[in-house]
């Protein structure tokens, strides 16, 4: 009796771990990395993947400095010289867009900096 209520109990588990993870949702993310000079303004464009596909769908997006060019020549630049002016989606929300400037000194390595948007997709669709 009891090993029949511990099966029992095992399989209702595994069914509900499949369920679970059958409706877990899907995310994918697209990445763009730039380098910025010093004293530059540069504007980077990444589309949403799958954007406006599903109408449950939701949409984030963040920037990130990740420091000096590798191999680049110049003083180290210092990433807290380095701002996100403005940020938001574009073309109808297809696309998240960061305005993105290197407040640094002539003569300092330019920074790498990546912008990823995220996509987050609930299933089912």
């Amino acid at each position: 009796m009891r090993r029949t209520l511990g099966i029992a109990a095992a399989l209702a588990l595994l069914a509900a771990a499949a369920t679970a993870a059958a409706a877990s949702p899907l995310v994918k993310q697209a990445t763009r990395t730039v380098q910025i000079a010093a004293g530059k303004t540069r504007t980077v464009n990444v589309p949403y993947p799958d954007a406006l596909e599903y109408g449950n769908a939701t949409y984030s997006a963040k920037t990130i400095v990740l420091g000096a060019v590798p191999g680049a020549e110049g003083t180290a630049p210092q990433r807290r010289l380095v701002t996100v002016l403005g940020t938001g989606s574009a073309l109808g929300g297809s696309e998240y867009r960061a305005r993105i400037r290197n407040a640094n000194a002539k003569g300092t390595a330019p920074v790498r900096v990546e912008v990823l948007a995220r996509t987050v997709e609930p299933l089912p669709h």
